[in-house]
């Protein structure tokens, strides 16, 4: 696999709190960013930091992004849509938990830029939504594939994480809309492909039955 690159905008402390942090990543904060092109180039943008002007750019780029925000409502405001590879996170964020952000953000990315995957037996075609085994094939929703492809890419997780980066909710008041989708998913499973534990729960942590 190719190292993984680090590229921070608009926050040299954040830069300097991560190098120190050990995670094995190159990591930089120049504006002018020279890199290996054989590393897989992430960029993390303290949005807020930059002119409205510049900040649309990186809206455009089709690169992985992580795109920080004190104000949740900073990109409706200014109507800037995020891409299937980017993502947003309100700040304050756990530092400890970013590495898994940044493998579900390469997962991701990964997987859109790959339009077939296969997973324990089954067929996903994520250009059009669909899950195939035994030529039977199901229509999922795009919520349904990427909480399949998270699970598929890390060794269990808790609901409060898949909330928080799938959902990109934090509160256990609205834990219903992952559960509301766990529950439609293993439904669809189970009843097209007679599999009941696609999806298992183990220790308050969520798998993919292998």
């Amino acid at each position: 696999m190719n190292n993984i690159h680090l590229h921070i905008i608009g926050s040299k402390f954040f830069s300097d709190l991560l190098n120190e942090l050990d995670l094995n990543y190159s990591i930089s904060s120049d504006k002018n960013l020279k890199y290996n092109n054989k590393d897989f180039l992430v960029r993390i943008i303290f949005l807020e930091k930059l002119q409205l002007s510049e900040a649309k750019k990186f809206f455009l780029e089709n690169i992985p992004t992580i795109f920080l925000l004190n104000n949740k409502d900073f990109l409706k405001k200014n109507r800037l849509s995020l891409l299937d590879f980017h993502i947003s996170l309100s700040l304050p964020i756990e530092i400890l938990s970013f590495r898994e952000i940044i493998n579900i953000l390469l997962t991701k990315y990964n997987f859109l830029k790959k339009s077939n995957i296969s997973i324990n037996g089954y067929e996903i075609d994520s250009n059009q939504r669909v899950i195939t085994k035994n030529k039977i094939k199901v229509k999922l929703t795009e919520k349904e594939i990427e909480l399949i492809l998270v699970l598929n890419k890390n060794n269990g997780l808790d609901k409060s994480f898949l909330l928080k980066n799938i959902w990109h909710r934090s509160s256990d008041l609205e834990s219903h809309a992952f559960e509301t989708h766990l529950h439609r998913l293993r439904k669809k499973i189970n009843k097209f492909f007679k599999d009941s534990k696609f999806i298992i729960e183990k220790n308050s942590l969520y798998y993919l039955s292998k």
